[in-house]
């Protein structure tokens, strides 16, 4: 089976790269992704036990799928990143997507202020603050897509979906596509 990249595919992992280069210089080391927890420690402050689920899910993340394509010093490029996740997706599938989803389950509970499994809008628009600053409208319209059943919350299954969609579909109307905000 040919390996081939979609341009949505492609999109959907430069956004990514550029949401977990934290201090924006063009690399993505471990660093980064425990600097993504710390965005996320400050925006929902007094949740420690949440905060280190994340980092542990994000250190997965990098030893499990990133480390092997290092560019020396602990160090990937736009293209290293790209390269890891898409070997993941294609030797281990359900490992990747498994690790992601534990980064997913750690961030609902690090944003469900009900403490209920569900996501509101108001929470799910203060992530703006934690990835980047997206404008509010854009994460609005991002939540929209993202509630598949259109209750006003956004759940585990539908989280689950989205991950999925995200890191797989080449669809470019999927609404997992939208699960860091517009990409």
């Amino acid at each position: 089976m040919a390996d081939t990249v979609t341009p949505v595919l492609t999109r959907k992992m430069h956004y990514m790269f550029t949401l977990l280069d934290a201090d924006q210089d063009g690399f993505l080391g471990e660093d980064d992704l425990a600097a993504v927890a710390d965005r996320m420690a400050d925006v929902f402050p007094g949740r420690p036990d949440r905060i280190r689920a994340l980092r542990d899910a994000l250190h997965r993340l990098w030893e499990d799928h990133l480390a092997h394509v290092d560019l020396g010093g602990g160090r990937l490029d736009l293209k290293a990143f790209e390269q890891g996740i898409r070997r993941s997706v294609a030797a281990s599938p359900v490992t990747l997507l498994e690790t992601l989803h534990a980064g997913a389950s750690a961030w609902i509970a690090l944003t469900g202020v009900e403490d209920d499994g569900l996501i509101g809008l108001d929470e799910y628009l203060r992530l703006s603050q934690a990835i980047g600053g997206v404008p509010a409208q854009r994460m609005e319209e991002a939540f929209r897509r993202l509630d598949r059943d259109g209750d006003g919350t956004l759940d585990p299954a539908e989280i689950g979906a989205a991950v999925v969609e995200f890191f797989t579909s080449e669809d470019p109307d999927a609404p997992g596509n939208w699960l860091y905000g517009p990409f």
